[in-house]
């Protein structure tokens, strides 16, 4: 009788989607993942030399294609109504790796077609470390504190990342509220890139 149940436990298990078959790992993830939020799509592709380019699809129909470096730093946004670049005049690959306690800082020249603006200086201080659920997915992230300050040192906005190691990518953005609430905004759903999500 044991064997009969043990039997039919394994093989309902087996014949269920293993997790790890639906949720991208650090291997899977090179070859790119789909991230879902309130239909809003972001399809994500590891590039070369640490460059990952995301392609957002929004429920109106308007598409954006983002680069980023290492998942985290905007290089180009462009869609069908604005381009912008962010133009690095301080070494990006400094910033990595990013592991709890880390500070870095970089400055760059936010760019439009015609027109460049100002330096910022991007202060990043690794906060702490937590566990994020997308889903049926779970991924440990590091709370990654973003300060943008001007030219004249004063911050002007402030917002932390939760970046995922293991994806090279940021999951959730967090932000301070009046009154010390936090309001977190996060993808909803992760699968594989060529996975057909589920109704």
């Amino acid at each position: 009788m044991f064997r009969c149940a043990l039997s039919f436990v394994l093989t309902a298990f087996l014949a269920s989607p293993a997790m790890s078959d639906d949720c991208p790992t650090a291997q899977t993830a090179k070859l790119g993942f789909v991230l879902e939020r309130q239909g809003t799509i972001a399809e994500v592709r590891p590039a070369s030399d640490h460059f990952v380019h995301v392609l957002n699809s929004y429920p109106g129909g308007k598409k954006q294609d983002v680069i980023y470096y290492r998942g985290v730093f905007p290089i180009s946004r462009f869609d069908d109504t604005a381009r912008s670049i962010n133009i690095p005049v301080s070494d990006l690959r400094t910033v990595f790796p990013l592991e709890p306690k880390a500070r870095r800082a970089l400055t760059y020249a936010p760019a439009q077609p015609g027109k460049v603006g100002a330096l910022i200086s991007l202060e990043l201080t690794v906060t702490g470390q937590e566990q994020l659920q997308l889903g049926s997915c779970s991924y440990s992230v590091l709370a990654v504190r973003n300060r943008f300050l001007n030219a004249d040192g004063k911050m002007t906005s402030e917002h932390t990342d939760l970046y995922s190691p293991e994806l090279g990518f940021v999951l959730a953005k967090r932000y301070e509220e009046k009154g010390g609430t936090q309001t977190t905004i996060k993808y909803q759903n992760i699968r594989p890139l060529g996975r057909i999500s589920p109704l």
